[in-house]
């Protein structure tokens, strides 16, 4: 219950953050059937009945619902599965003798002209596109917001890292490091700040990581094996398991550099592609029985994450309100394009109900030339919704019963 109490105030900025994720999911799709003339009924900014709804001269309904969280883009025929694709009904072309709407395709539905086509008539490959159109906006509103943050706030860099203790009897000290060694890579990623080597041994607990390190002007490969330990943080109230080898760490001249707008798409774009390396890795531990799903968050995680960020930064001592407000912005940002990258990849999973599954079946109907049988469709369906609903539920519990363990 206190955590309960202490979560619900950041709620609101916690829905807003999520709701922009996933709308930026549901645009993608929506541009990319607009584009290959899919007819949209409406778009919806979360659910259940709507406040607000405007009609454009598409014919689509743009829509703001009560529920604040997530959204949904709804394509005419979309939800329909039709044996003969060539003629979905219940939706049907329409003749217009407007000439403002006379160009392209249209469709009459539920006694509304829209333009463009019903889903079903489309052909796979456009549907494969429109599928792949969500999560392709999230991966480009990440590389956008982190281009942004660097843009605007430069990035850290060191001359280097280097290890000021090795803890006796730690994963380290068998490994031969040394106090004084300059880590140079670790899990084969150049190191630039401290928390690129702490990442990288804090993720692959139980496995060995190599090191790269210099040492009096040689450079040395050093393996250790992280051991996983369960730490606490207080301030995000929260505790977690991690990867530690007994390094502590230490940087010289670590300075903010500034970057030009290229620089600043070439950051976001590797920051990007660095966050689904590591989702990858977690998965790959997750498949392989490395690691437990107390690796991953539901919703109430991530609330949890919100809430933590939003208290450390507006607590910040000595900081005026100004300074507060703009980290708070910027930190959120990068939670955003996180989470963004997150529902992405998420959603590319080949599970029925999901963007992935639906890439699987159409891909099937390419190769054979008909759609799966309608009935094989629904199973699939059913089953990928038991399992994601059994499965949020499982983090849920699993992020309340952690949560609560690190107040």
């Amino acid at each position: 219950m206190d955590m309960i109490l202490w979560l619900l105030p950041y709620a609101p900025i916690f829905l807003f953050v999520i709701s922009l994720v996933i709308t930026v999911h549901e645009l993608g799709h929506y541009w990319v059937g607009r584009f290959f003339g899919a007819a949209a009924e409406s778009f919806a900014v979360g659910f259940g009945k709507s406040i607000f709804e405007v009609k454009d001269k598409r014919g689509t309904r743009w829509r703001i619902n009560w529920i604040p969280l997530g959204g949904f883009v709804k394509f005419v025929g979309e939800a329909q599965l039709p044996a003969d694709t060539r003629e979905p009904a219940p939706v049907e072309v329409a003749t217009s003798h407007d000439p403002k709407q006379a160009a392209g395709d249209q469709t009459l539905h539920e006694g509304r002209i829209l333009v463009g086509k019903p889903f079903m008539a489309l052909g796979p490959w456009p549907r494969i596109a429109i599928a792949l159109g969500g999560p392709f906006a999230n991966f480009i509103f990440a590389i956008g917001a982190f281009a942004i943050f660097g843009f605007a706030n430069g990035v850290p860099q060191s001359n280097e890292v280097y290890i000021e203790r090795v803890e006796a009897g730690g994963a380290a000290e068998k490994a031969g490091f040394a106090a004084g060694d300059v880590v140079v890579e670790a899990a084969g990623r150049k190191v630039s700040v401290s928390s690129d080597v702490t990442l990288a041994t804090q993720l692959n607990s139980g496995e060995p990581v190599t090191y790269q390190v210099l040492r009096n002007g040689q450079q040395l490969s050093l393996v250790a094996t992280p051991v996983e330990f369960e730490v606490v943080d207080k301030d995000l109230r929260m505790k977690q398991k991690v990867g530690r080898v007994g390094l502590v760490l230490a940087s010289r001249d670590t300075q903010w550099r500034s970057l030009n707008p290229f620089e600043a798409v070439v950051y976001g774009a590797q920051k990007t592609t660095d966050t689904v390396g590591q989702t990858l890795n977690v998965l790959r531990r997750l498949l392989t029985g490395k690691e437990g799903i107390d690796k991953l968050s539901g919703p109430v995680g991530i609330l949890h994450l919100t809430s933590g960020v939003t208290q450390m930064t507006l607590g910040q001592p000595g900081a005026d309100l100004g300074k507060k407000m703009a980290d708070l912005f910027w930190m959120l940002l990068m939670l955003a394009a996180t989470l963004s990258v997150g529902i992405g990849f998420f959603n590319l999973l080949p599970i029925p109900v999901l963007d992935g599954g639906a890439v699987v079946m159409t891909l099937g109907e390419a190769a054979t030339g008909k759609p799966l049988p309608e009935r094989l469709q629904n199973l699939g369906l059913t089953i990928g919704l038991v399992c994601l609903v059994g499965f949020a539920l499982l983090i849920t519990l699993q992020d309340f019963f952690r949560f609560d363990g690190g107040s």
